[in-house]
């Protein structure tokens, strides 16, 4: 859960990197018009991939968690039918012995 977050947030960290990055170069005014709106589209498609890219990510993660609270919950019944079998069978034998010796 905690490393899936840490994930998420560096994809967020890098997206936006990349967002100034480009945004620099637009904002500086540098070439025509038709540059700049060529910028402007590349800054959108990053930004535009990076939500779609956080929002795998954020899908991945909830779909771990569900994963591993089914698996910690047919744990917790293995165990719990393990422990009632060893009760029945330590009072079908007569309750718990002394050591025997």
């Amino acid at each position: 859960m905690e490393q899936s977050s840490r994930f998420e947030r560096g994809v967020a960290i890098v997206a936006a990197a990349v967002a100034l990055a480009i945004g620099g170069v637009a904002v500086t005014g540098c070439g025509s018009d038709d540059e700049t709106d060529s910028i402007n589209e590349a800054i959108d498609s990053v930004q535009s991939q990076a939500q779609s890219v956080q929002s795998q990510v954020s899908s991945a993660a909830t779909s771990a968690q569900e994963q591993a609270k089914s698996v910690q919950s047919e744990a917790q019944s293995q165990i719990e039918s393990v422990q009632s079998q060893i009760q029945t069978q330590t009072q079908s034998n007569g309750g718990p012995s002394g050591g025997g010796y």
